[in-house]
């Protein structure tokens, strides 16, 4: 056993690790043992009271502490690198404290950071729950040009619970200020002692403070209820193989549209515009919306084949009496500007026209779209806030799902029920299809 307490640090951490996983809290008493501690205070040298004093004490600690013994300046006088693990980390003893103690004799210098820095790697591989307590007691400051005070402040760092103590024994009043940097960049306290009995009240007051069982966790904080889920005020799939009961379809064209796989299939073709009133297949809510503020949507997937049709979500009562979000397509065939998509909005209020454009994705230059270009799927919402609406498109862009807001429309007076469709420009030839996923209705 004595052979292996004179081992030096770096031998003895991998002796020690096991001791130190399982410890509640760990102690370190690093102790100056450099020449100037051959001073003497009330007429004893200064390590025969540190001996005497850590003796004692270490004896009276609690059994859960844990306690190592490290000393600097005993064995080389010139050296700068002369540090010892005199006692492993291990439960407390007086008997084996007392006997490494009894060892040092002053010698050296006092390597301060440097013994900070060994000592900071007894903790490396403690367990997360430990206290772990370095108490340096020293009767001078560093001279070997190291900083104590960042290595104090690095060993702080490297464990949430570790702290670095100071006892300053004897020292003159102009250094006192590295030793309370140490004790202060460490996290821990600084007592000073300018006798014999004052070393002994010091010392005590800092095991009593490193000593002190590690609080209990303070209790996890109850997670904040969840919001709940937004009850919808309509909601449909299009499940089964029909169109649900609680829609009406405005110039119906039965052939150009169906249910099925979950899906509703609508197919534009020819020119149409909604203001003209010869749009096919407008599919109308058969109830109005509720009073007070909603977020409307629908989902839907369109290859914009012929790159002049045009989505359309929103409230619709007549080709005079409209309001809706629209993705339209745009493409410029002979031109040079190339295809665009749109997220539009427009308004008819007894036939007056209001509305805006905002190019939401860009084709290749002077070409039809293509469906493995284009951002699928789309969804469409209106937001009501007020006697305002909030037009929106959702789409894919580089990986990345976003959302394209609209400058708002309002209006006064909702004429209309919700309704949907999909038509196209004069100019083209073809057809498109449109299938729509779902369509639904929430609270904001």
């Amino acid at each position: 056993m004595t052979k292996l307490k004179m081992l030096g640090i770096s031998a003895a951490m991998l002796i020690t690790a096991a001791t130190v996983a399982e410890a509640k809290n760990n102690m370190v008493f690093v102790i100056d043992s450099s020449g100037s501690m051959w001073g003497q205070v009330d007429g004893v040298t200064k390590m025969t009271t540190a001996r005497k004093v850590l003796s004692s004490l270490i004896g009276d600690l609690p059994a859960s502490t844990n306690i190592g013994l490290v000393a600097y300046g005993h064995r080389d006088k010139n050296s700068c690198t002369d540090v010892q693990l005199i006692a492993p980390i291990a439960p407390r003893s007086r008997a084996v404290a007392t006997a490494a103690l009894d060892r040092l004799s002053p010698l050296g210098k006092t390597p301060i950071a440097y013994a900070l820095s060994q000592t900071g790697k007894l903790f490396q591989n403690s367990d997360r729950d430990d206290t772990n307590h370095v108490v340096l007691i020293s009767d001078g400051i560093e001279t070997c040009d190291g900083d104590p005070c960042a290595m104090a402040a690095s060993l702080a760092k490297q464990n949430v619970n570790t702290k670095v103590h100071v006892v300053g024994f004897d020292i003159a009043a102009k250094d006192r200020a590295q030793l309370q940097c140490i004790a202060e960049k460490g996290g821990g306290n600084y007592f000073s002692a300018d006798s014999t009995a004052g070393f002994s009240t010091a010392v005590k007051a800092v095991v009593k403070v490193a000593a002190q069982p590690k609080p209990a966790p303070a209790p996890e904080p109850k997670p904040e209820p969840k919001p709940a889920p937004k009850a919808d005020l309509f909601f449909d799939d299009f499940k089964g193989n029909k169109l649900g009961p609680h829609w009406s379809v405005q110039n119906p064209d039965a052939d150009s549209y169906t249910v099925e796989n979950g899906e509703l299939l609508a197919i534009a073709s020819g020119g149409a515009r909604l203001e003209q009133a010869n749009v096919v297949n407008i599919f109308k809510l058969n109830t109005k919306l509720p009073s007070g503020d909603w977020v409307a949507t629908i989902k839907f997937r369109m290859p914009y084949q012929t790159g002049r049709e045009t989505p359309f979500f929103g409230l619709y009562d007549n080709k005079d009496n409209h309001l809706v979000a629209m993705a339209n397509a745009h493409s410029y065939y002979g031109g040079t500007r190339g295809s665009r998509l749109y997220l539009s909005s427009q308004k008819l209020l007894k036939a007056k026209k209001t509305g805006f454009n905002k190019v939401i994705w860009g084709g290749a230059s002077g070409k039809p779209f293509k469906m493995t270009e284009l951002p699928n799927p789309f969804v469409l919402r209106i937001t009501k806030k007020g006697r305002s609406y909030y037009p929106a498109v959702r789409l894919n862009k580089g990986g990345e799902t976003v959302w394209i807001e609209q400058d708002k429309i309002t209006m006064l007076r909702a004429k209309g029920n919700l309704a949907f469709g999909i038509f196209q420009s004069s100019k083209v030839a073809g057809e498109t299809p449109m299938y729509v996923d779902y369509v639904k209705v929430q609270r904001p």
